[in-house]
């Protein structure tokens, strides 16, 4: 309940949008008229063109660096043209590049680089000019196959081959960090079966320099593991098994003491014979202080810090002296031993020496933190506890040492930190992305066939609920320390590493850019304009709530919700075939997107990110037969039968990368480019229609054609290499010249196609036969939209207007114009955006109008009812529902797909 005081979330997001945006309309939209009823002309860019940031939570206190891509209207910005970053405290150094292009070769998006601690304002601007020049910049220094990167203040020393591909962490000459290596283990059994474990190693097969500087410098590692028995890992002698391929992106920002690791892995494992039990990055760690000088801290939550010294001083029957008690539990240096007191002085040497320490997240709501004196001996296992840890260590003392953590600890379960041999001289820590310390990691499938798609939506292909070839990745970071921190900055240093700082533009900025397509900035001139964003509003606080009240966390699990609720259980339909996990079906992370753009919500990116991301990684693949396709919702993420290129499309990882400027997730675009190839293998229609010789596969208009299409356009924007461009003008041309045009085919436009030309040819089947719901379903609408308005393709945009008009038209209307009658079998919710921009491109009032009549008459894009609680003993605790009513993320998605998309095509003919 909100305070009544305090503004509510809806109103405080409208103040915001209010303040940060225009009413302008993207692209070649005519303007609302609602202006004067509370859509406001505000400001977007400077009248000097300068462009406004801000820090998506608020201005941090610290952080570690922070990427961003800013969009550019067609035309307005040459790649050669500087751009520097300003606060009102001064200049602010600036890395710049392009991450994607206009047709015409102007910047589409930049991405940029600010420095770890940097741009610590709430004014800030990017401008033209020439950025000011980092007082420490970023360097790469290169040495045959080695590289170092360096802050100013740090430096990582990488290595191009060999098991040890971080070689050393140094800071001001002393090695903070040393022999960092990639380890996995391997059980030959499930649990509760015998099991042996087996230990791996990662080698490094490559090492490529992508950004030099002078603000952020970044390697790209890769490689596979290889078993530490027999043969020298990495000695490449053959038949050596190798598991795992993995990509480690390590990177440094000017003036900063943090290293940051993105690591990914390609799951390749046999599910039964080979359960990763651990997986993680391992460091050595120089210790060159007394063992009571030396500390180790573990980040809780709420800013809490475990934190103890190796020989534990305090507590004694006698007390050394207050100023060492003060140096213990401040992680300084304690007086020299001749100050203590006596007693202390003479038998403190036979106080345990404390060798091995352990943070365990067990599950999303309970961490341990456990000591002993050596592997010989029991842990201590009441050292500390609590729900969330934030996942940072350290080790170290008044000479320097290493902080080490690892992002969404507890979001990610089981994850752990392990550290060993610290009463020595040097530590061996471990940053576990699966912790060994409890079950190994079991893919296999939850039954021995699907359940048919008649009851439990579950498509049943034998062989196909197959994890090899999906992924997973982790974020870690360490931190080049001179001196144990202390205690307030070691818990700033946990929030930073948990709440990854991130900086965003204004949603008029986004807008007046003309990308993504069309939608809109939120609406309230009337009031049901109002309930419409309230009820968006509402979606996604429920689902934010949803993934809390129902822990959808997990090493795979986490970024994704469920896709339909069973109301008579109260519970998500976890259980059951295709109604499972969510997988972005119909759009789902799409929706997010579109609502952070045009709010600036921080918790609507938060959803969105998180959900491209596991979607990216643990619903799609990317090796193996089905590399390039994803898996349709299930109970396991990759379970089902369906594999899909609509599920792996570009178009949603566009979001992510262009807004974040991750390089991951242009990795993942890349990667979407293998299912060309992959549909020859294993055709979308392999088990409805088989192609006649001569036709190399055959697959739907929509979804398939326009997942591929939007995989080419993100590959052309990001690249420029005109064969994207020419794989798309001939499938447009080959359409357009189609007799039923995108009414094509039976199965929902079944055509012919050839992944090497992209040729679309004609098969033998019926045309005007319906079934073509799906084809826009997976923002195919705006692929398309985006398409014609960068392609120029007079003939082809006309079969889109074709299509669009006559969609949802009338019988009589399709008699006139095809001869015929025919049930095109839509949604009217997915449709209604199509029959409005078909209604922009003829200027034709009616047809805009038709578009809105189509979604209002819905029933499925109601907003849903009041939620209500439901606890025991009708469920197993409280919970968050909308009463007797089983419903769908599906809807949810598409609702405010549709809203969003209409405001901008039919503004005027809005309720």
């Amino acid at each position: 309940m909100n305070h009544p005081l305090q503004p509510s979330r809806r109103a405080v997001l409208g103040g915001f949008v209010a303040a940060a945006a225009t009413a302008a309309v993207a692209g070649p939209l005519r303007p609302t008229a609602a202006s004067a009823a509370g859509v406001l002309p505000l400001a977007g860019v400077g009248p000097d063109g300068q462009v406004p940031l801000r820090w998506l939570d608020g201005v941090p206190t610290t952080h570690a660096g922070s990427t961003f891509g800013l969009p550019w209207p067609r035309g307005a910005r040459s790649a050669e043209a500087p751009l520097s970053l300003r606060s009102g405290d001064g200049e602010v150094p600036l890395q710049s590049w392009t991450l994607a292009t206009w047709p015409d070769g102007s910047v589409k998006w930049s991405g940029h680089a600010v420095a770890a601690g940097a741009a610590l304002a709430d004014d800030l601007e990017v401008v033209d000019g020439q950025p000011v020049a980092p007082a420490r910049p970023a360097t790469v220094r290169r040495s045959g196959d080695r590289v170092v990167l360096g802050s100013g203040v740090a430096s990582v020393t990488l290595a191009g081959s060999g098991t040890t591909p971080l070689r050393e962490v140094t800071r001001s000459g002393r090695a903070c960090a040393r022999e960092g290596r990639l380890v996995l283990t391997i059980d030959d059994a499930p649990a509760g079966a015998p099991a042996s474990t087996q230990d791996w190693v990662g080698v490094v097969t490559d090492l490529v320099v992508e950004q030099e500087g002078p603000v952020r410098a970044v390697a790209r590692l890769s490689g596979h593991h290889e078993p530490v028995r027999g043969a020298s890992a990495g000695s490449g002698g053959a038949g050596r098994p190798r598991l795992l391929p993995w990509t480690m992106r390590v990177a440094v920002t000017a003036g900063s003491d943090v290293v940051e690791v993105e690591h990914s892995f390609v799951h390749d494992a046999d599910p039964a014979t080979q359960l990763v039990s651990g997986l993680g990055l391992q460091v050595v760690v120089p210790l060159d202080d007394a063992p009571h000088d030396t500390h180790l801290r573990f980040a809780g939550e709420d800013r809490g810090v475990w934190g103890e010294p190796v020989r534990v001083l305090t507590g004694l029957r006698r007390e050394p002296g207050a100023a060492v008690d003060e140096a213990q539990f401040a992680g300084t240096a304690t007086p020299p031993v001749s100050q203590w007191a006596g007693q202390v002085a003479d038998g403190y040497e036979d106080l345990p020496l404390w060798e091995e320490f352990s943070l365990r997240q067990h599950s999303a709501d309970s961490f341990t933190v456990r000591k002993r004196t050596g592997a010989d001996y029991r842990w201590l296992e009441s050292a500390g506890w609590g729900r969330r840890a934030a996942g940072l260590g350290y080790v170290g003392g008044p000479s320097g040492g290493l902080g080490f953590g690892v992002q969404d600890f507890w979001q990610a379960f089981p994850r752990a930190l392990d550290v060993t041999g610290a009463a020595g001289d040097a530590a061996t820590v471990t940053l576990w992305a699966w912790s060994p310390h409890g079950e190994a990691m079991d893919m296999r499938g939850y039954a021995a066939a699907g359940h048919g798609l008649g009851l439990a939506y579950e498509d049943p292909r034998e062989g196909f609920g197959d994890p090899v070839g999906i992924a997973r990745s982790t974020r870690l970071e360490l931190h080049a320390l001179d001196a144990t921190p202390s205690r307030p900055d070691f818990a700033d240093r946990a929030e930073a590493l948990q709440a990854r700082a991130q900086l965003v533009s204004t949603p008029a900025v986004y807008h007046r850019a003309g990308v993504f397509g069309h939608w809109s900035l939120p609406d309230r001139s009337t009031a049901r304009r109002t309930a419409l964003e309230d009820a968006m509003v509402d979606t996604v606080d429920f689902y934010a709530g949803q993934v809390e009240e129902r822990h959808w966390y997990g090493f795979w699990d986490h970024g994704d919700v469920m896709h339909t609720y069973d109301a008579d259980r109260h519970e998500w339909r976890y259980d059951v075939g295709g109604f499972a996990w969510d997988n972005g079906e119909l759009g789902t992370d799409g929706s997010l997107w579109y609502q952070f753009l045009r709010t600036g919500d921080a918790g609507t990116f938060r959803l969105a990110e998180r959900m491209t991301r596991h979607i990216s990684e643990s619903d799609c693949y990317h090796s193996g037969p089905f590399a390039g396709l994803g898996s349709r919702h299930n109970v396991l993420h990759y379970g089902d039968g369906a594999k899909e290129a609509r599920v792996n499309e570009s178009y949603t990882k566009r979001f992510w990368h262009y807004v974040t400027a991750s390089a991951l997730a242009g990795d993942y675009l890349e990667a979407t480019l293998q299912v060309d190839e992959t549909m020859l293998v294993n055709p979308p229609l392999r088990d409805y229609y088989e192609p006649p010789a001569g036709v190399p596969t055959a697959l739907r208009l929509g979804p398939d054609w326009y997942a591929l299409v939007s995989n080419w356009l993100a590959a052309w924007e990001r690249t420029g290499e005109d064969r994207w461009r020419r794989k798309i003008v001939t499938g447009m041309r080959d359409v357009a010249a189609l007799p039923a045009g995108l009414f094509t085919g039976q199965l929902g436009g079944a055509v012919g196609f050839d992944p090497e030309t992209g040729h679309i040819t004609k098969l033998d089947t019926a045309d005007f036969t319906g079934g073509y719901n799906l084809a826009m379903s997976f923002l195919g609408d705006q692929v398309m939209f985006e398409l014609v308005d960068l392609v120029d393709v007079p003939e082809f945009r006309r079969t889109l207007l074709e299509f669009a008009t006559y969609v949802q038209s009338s019988s009589a209307e399709k008699t006139a114009h095809f001869g015929r009658d025919f049930n095109p079998q839509v949604f009217k919710t997915i449709y209604s955006r199509v029959t409005a921009w078909a209604g922009v491109e003829s200027d034709d009032a009616d047809l805009r109008r038709r578009g809105w009549e189509t979604y209002l008459a819905d029933p499925a894009g109601e907003p849903w009812a009041a939620t209500a609680q439901v606890s025991g003993p009708d469920s197993l605790g409280e919970v968050t529902e909308v009463p007797g009513v089983d419903i769908a993320t599906n809807d949810a998605s598409q609702r405010a797909l549709a809203v969003i998309a209409l405001l901008a095509l039919a503004p005027d003919e809005a309720p």
